[in-house]
């Protein structure tokens, strides 16, 4: 029971926040593909 509320509570501290970062850094990397792209 507490290792279930451990993993629970890292995944939501460390896991989200992390995913959040490569979303972010997905979406820069798209958005200046676009830039880019209509600069040609």
């Amino acid at each position: 029971m507490d290792f279930t509320i451990l993993a629970v509570v890292l995944l939501i501290g460390i896991g989200i926040p992390f995913r959040n970062k490569l979303i972010r850094k997905y979406r820069e990397e798209k958005k200046q593909k676009d830039k880019d792209r209509d600069a040609k």
